[in-house]
């Protein structure tokens, strides 16, 4: 008799152990943050006076939007099969990274962006965030222009202004002509002497400075990032 009430005391013993354990293990569970995401965002407010070559695509006004996914950290696998909005516009994932660009019309510039991310797990990051600004190249045109010239590079800021890098290049030759870092005024003159004849030529500025901001949430890992670059550029033949 003595026996068999040990052995009733070691069963409910047990029981009660597995019932606790589980109600902890659930504890636990409930208690444990889910998996966050690494963000890096990179957007690029584009004006390209002409995009290819003198008189193609004149004007042609984009977002060019580059949103990087990690699991965990910023070194974890990269996520390839999330689905990552800019502005209600699905991104394309491109080797390790997602990619798109987002024509804007050019009378109504916009100033915010929205970003939307939502992995297959069940993951999501909403945040939304300022262009601060779009860079636009002023001169040169997308034209004919005399070689033998001095030739006047200047732009504009929609709103806030930021010091420039301006580059020059033989678009046949790919040979680099003309660079100019961190220009804190709104132009630049490209001596004749450097502008070479009877070819294409881009040039280019781009904000010296990014801006920078950081996204918080329970959803990202700490230090993910949206960058955003304003640049401009134009091609333009010489004779």
């Amino acid at each position: 008799m003595k026996n068999r009430n040990i052995l009733a005391f070691i069963g409910i013993f047990l029981i009660v152990s597995v019932c606790l354990q589980a109600q902890e293990t659930e504890s636990q569970e409930e208690l444990a943050e889910p998996d966050k995401l690494f963000v890096r965002a990179t957007i690029y407010p584009t004006a390209n006076l002409s995009r290819y070559d003198y008189n193609n695509d004149v004007d042609l006004y984009e977002v060019r939007a580059y949103v990087e996914l990690r699991d965990k950290t910023p070194i974890g696998d990269l996520i390839d099969n999330a689905r990552v909005f800019v502005n209600s516009n699905l991104l394309d994932y491109k080797t390790d990274h997602y990619e798109k660009r987002i024509r804007i019309a050019k009378e109504s510039l916009i100033e915010e962006l929205d970003l939307r991310i939502k992995t297959q797990d069940g993951r999501i990051v909403k945040n939304t965030f300022l262009i601060p600004t779009w860079l636009i190249l002023l001169n040169p045109r997308p034209e004919i222009i005399q070689a033998s010239k001095d030739l006047l590079i200047n732009w504009k800021y929609t709103r806030f202004e930021a010091p420039v890098d301006v580059f020059a290049y033989n678009f046949k030759t790919g040979k680099m002509i003309f660079e100019k870092p961190n220009l804190y005024n709104d132009e630049v003159m490209l001596p004749a002497n450097l502008l070479p004849e009877s070819t294409i030529v881009r040039v280019w500025v781009m904000q010296s400075w990014l801006y920078k901001r950081y996204l918080v949430g329970s959803s990202v890992v700490p230090g993910s990032e949206v960058v955003v670059i304003p640049w401009s550029q134009v091609f333009f033949r010489t004779e």
